[in-house]
């Protein structure tokens, strides 16, 4: 614009004055010629009469300009000093050949100007929600866990390592874009360093096929982790952590990360060993809770008929799991070229456990008064091999090619001690655990609104398993010793076919048809053996097929109107089970139509909240965990059979759900209400003594019903810069059983639990934040005899950082385990002092755990029929120093 002002103005001044010249050269001050240097001609009064713009030789010329009198040029660079030289217009021919030779402008400093402001906690784009995770972090936070637990709308399950995002379980955890650990997710939120990470993105409308993105049922949530660009190549962490325990045992705690990003290659390493009950895997030996994967698979998987010791879970880890772990885990990604992308993981676990526990049973059945007791020195060794690879090839720009696989191995030995009331018992069970699966599934994008899949899929798993106990609980004679022997297989074969597509008027349909075919073999035998005479005692036996098999049809249609989407689901089922009993020479059929319908509803009421309700009617059979009929020796007390049936469960559940993310005004609540009504389902017959528990289970068409309610309220209050939150369950659970011969019984079963949560977010050393837990448990028999269990626990913390290199972190955990017996409390004392130098990659940190030193920790609960006492030892007070190196 101001050129155009410029030669406006020049043309003015053509036409209103006598015409003149200027030309000239422009140099620095060695001669070399200065580029884009400005000369300008203005007359007295600062007007612009002419001007030139210096060559790439530094010359410039003014030609024809008309004004005789008086004037000034003006030649200037953004890098020079500017000259101004006054003219005598009317003798222009004095300035034919005006030179200009001019000097560096001198270098001003400026003060330095510091311009500070908080950076934004969240930011949105369409279906992308991205945390900065510097807005939530804190000194105590060290893995991306850590942060994850703290955003709103999202939920992490602290057993299981599964995370929600408004209520809804994620697919994966992205690293940079890409899923670097399927639904062992965990592997990178508990492992990864929270200081590498910049934003968490939480991504509604995930697709993890891209061919299908915009055409199937986009209704899958994943995170996708955003490194920052200085971690972006190659990251990682040492920590190491020595100490002793009360015993002078010693204590360690090792852990190392590894990180690497390139163009065609993304990989996440872990290495790590520790005795202070932490589990570094995403595989649970001391509870066995089932992590997300598992609950994927868990029709694939083959039962292990006779169950690992679980260890009481009211707890922590931390607090019970008395260790040795040693844990590696690789995961890779290799972009082979443009079209092959290649995925590795692979994991390694090798643990010793060991717990002492003691159950004390004082049993009321129909006016039959005794008790049991038994005491267990427990030391369970788990070893996992694992590998898997996934291979993605692009035959080209609308088909794409994926082929799975994975092997496991595992083995499981425990052994025990086990005192029981007053004969002491020997006893081993080793378990393995051999699984192998694979899958291949073709893509094709038809056009921009249709796809087609085709899959195979086939796994095989097989579990032996040996328990010897020392002597006999079968055989009451002298120097005998039970065996017993299980072999449980499953081979499972699947092929399925899906058609999708996008309707003209945007809505979503999706026709499937496919065929499976499931085999089960279970042999089982228990022997009873003389340790003098060699005699040996079959005490039964069982060997028997069940298979199963179906062809189904299932149709899915998203409407979506306005603020409105219907999805209604049909699928019609052909059903073939069989059971051959080679024990008994029998065989049992059953053949089934099927059609179970489903509807889901959505409404979604702002962009923050939405309400959501569904309707699912399913048929199915449950027969393949109760097929044998012989008795098989669970551990010292418990001996399980099974009267088999092939009818089916018929199971009704309606939902309703709705969430409120309002992130601007840092409010979250979600209200959950579901309602399962099942009619048909094995219940047990118990027959129960001092000696022995004998467990049955048999098949009545009879109703269990369930209703359970959770809500959870969290609300940012400025006025005191603290987050509240409320998280709320109960449940009421109607079920039947008999014990010793009682007949069916009714029974109502409730619970329920609160967490009240409260944190501060001062700006100055001093925060805090308490975790408060109310829980109770009600048992009701049809006699109307009430049994009441509660229990309440609060955790305080304080967390102080009195300088900026300095961090201190108490902690107290309170716990009532049963409020009619207040003589049973305990309290736990942590402290942590970390060192952390300024710009540095590495901080000190000095850690003590269980301060009051507590040995045990005992627990009373009263069931229908029960009053069980259980104590367990606790890890010892001990003392860790660590060092941590990020780089």
């Amino acid at each position: 614009m101001k050129l155009i002002i410029k030669f406006f103005l020049l043309l003015f001044s053509i036409c209103s004055f006598s015409q003149n010249s200027l030309k000239g050269k422009v140099r620095d001050s060695i001669g070399k010629p200065i580029v884009s240097a400005n000369i300008v001609i203005k007359d007295t009064l600062n007007n612009i009469i002419s001007y030139s713009i210096s060559d790439a030789n530094g010359y410039y010329e003014i030609p024809s300009f008309e004004y005789l009198g008086n004037g000034f040029l003006h030649v200037s660079h953004i890098n020079f000093k500017n000259i101004i030289k006054e003219l005598d217009l009317a003798n222009s021919s004095n300035y034919t050949n005006l030179n200009f030779t001019l000097t560096k402008s001198d270098i001003t400093s400026l003060n330095e100007i510091i311009i500070t402001a908080n950076r934004k906690s969240f930011s949105t784009k369409k279906d992308t929600l991205s945390y900065n995770t510097d807005a939530y972090k804190n000194e105590s936070d060290r893995k991306i866990e850590d942060i994850l637990k703290k955003l709103p709308g999202i939920e992490v399950n602290a057993t299981s390592g599964e995370i929600k995002y408004k209520g809804k379980s994620i697919e994966t955890v992205l690293l940079e874009g890409d899923d670097l650990f399927g639904y062992n997710y965990s592997l990178g939120t508990k492992n990864i360093n929270v200081d590498i990470v910049e934003q968490v993105q939480a991504i509604e409308n995930y697709s993890e096929n891209p061919l299908l993105k915009g055409i199937e049922n986009d209704d899958k949530v994943a995170l996708t982790l955003k490194l920052k660009k200085s971690k972006i190549e190659f990251s990682g962490n040492i920590d190491l952590g020595a100490g002793l325990f009360d015993g002078k045992s010693e204590a360690l705690d090792f852990n190392s990360n590894l990180l690497g990003i390139t163009k065609n290659y993304k990989s996440f390493g872990t290495t790590a060993f520790n005795s202070i009950g932490i589990n570094h895997s995403p595989f649970d030996y001391f509870g066995f809770n089932i992590n997300l994967e598992q609950i994927k698979e868990d029709e694939f998987l083959a039962e292990k008929i006779i169950p690992e010791t679980r260890f009481n879970k009211i707890l922590k880890d931390d607090r019970l799991n008395i260790n040795n772990q040693y844990f590696g885990n690789y995961n890779a990604i290799f972009r082979i070229n443009d079209r092959l992308k290649i995925k590795t993981n692979l994991y390694y676990v090798n643990d010793e456990i060991k717990n002492t526990q003691l159950y004390r049973n004082e049993y009321i059945i129909n006016n039959d008064i005794f008790s049991t007791e038994d005491k267990s020195i427990i030391d369970k060794e788990p070893i996992q091999y694992r590998g898997d690879i996934e291979i993605k090839y692009n035959a080209s720009e609308t088909s794409l090619l994926t082929y799975k696989f994975r092997i496991k191995k595992e083995f499981i030995d425990t052994q025990s001690l086990i005192n029981t009331n007053n004969i002491s018992y020997d006893s081993e069970l080793n378990s393995e655990d051999f699984y192998i699966r694979q899958s291949l599934l073709y893509t094709k994008k038809l056009s921009d609104k249709k796809a087609l899949q085709l899959s195979i899929f086939q796994s095989s798993n097989v579990i032996p398993q040996t328990f010897k106990i020392n002597p006999s609980v079968i055989d009451l004679n002298v120097n005998f010793y039970d065996v017993q022997q299980v072999k449980n297989k499953k081979n499972y074969v699947k092929l399925h076919s899906s058609y999708l597509g996008v309707a003209s008027s945007g809505d979503k349909y999706t026709f499937s048809f496919g065929g499976m075919l499931e085999k089960n073999e279970l042999n089982s035998e228990i022997l009873s053996l003389s340790e003098i005479e060699n005699d040996i005692t079959e005490n039964g036996s069982n060997n028997v097929d069940y298979s199963k098999q179906k062809i189904y049809q299932t149709s899915t249609y998203d409407i979506n109107i306005g603020k409105f989407e219907f999805s209604p689901e049909i699928s019609f089922r052909y059903f073939f089970q069989s059971i051959e009993d080679r024990v008994t020479n029998t065989i049992y059929e059953k053949n089934n139509i099927i059609i179970n319908p489903a509807i889901n509803f959505r409404y979604s009421i702002t962009k923050s909240s939405f309400l959501n309700a569904s309707v699912d009617y399913d048929q199915n059979g449950i027969a393949q965990n109760y097929i044998f009929q012989n008795p098989v020796l669970l551990n010292n007390r418990v001996l399980e059979s099974n009267i088999p049936s092939l009818e089916l469960q018929k199971a009704t559940s309606y939902g309703l759900f709705y969430f409120k993310n309002d992130m601007y005004n840092q409010l979250q609540l979600n209200f959950n209400i579901n309602y399962e009504t099942t009619k048909g389902n094995f219940f047990t017959n118990s027959l129960i003594n001092s000696n022995i528990t004998s467990i049955q289970y048999f098949y009545l068409n009879q109703n269990n019903d369930n209703l359970s309610f959770s809500s959870s309220i969290s609300k940012y209050l400025p006025l005191v810069k603290s987050t509240v939150k409320l998280i709320s369950n109960f449940s009421v659970s109607r079920y039947k059983n008999i014990v010793n011969e009682s007949g069916l019984r009714d029974n109502t079963g409730q619970f329920f639990k609160s967490d009240l949560f409260f944190k501060s977010a001062f700006k100055s050393f001093f925060n805090f934040e308490n975790i408060f837990s109310y829980s109770k448990s009600t048992f009701k028999n049809e006699d109307s005899n009430r049994f009441i269990n509660e229990s309440i626990n609060n955790v305080f913390k304080v967390m102080l950082k009195p300088t900026k290199v300095w961090y201190v972190m108490l902690s107290s955990d309170y716990l009532i385990p049963n409020l009619k017996n207040n003589s049973e409390n305990y309290m736990f004392l942590d402290a942590t002092i970390r060192y952390r130098p300024k710009n540095k990659n590495f901080d000190f940190s000095f850690s003590g755990k269980n301060l009051l030193n507590e040995k045990r920790f005992q627990q009373t609960q009263i069931s229908d029929f029960s009053t069980n006492i259980f104590t367990t030892n606790i890890l010892p007070i001990y003392f860790l120093f660590n060092v941590s190196y990020s780089f």
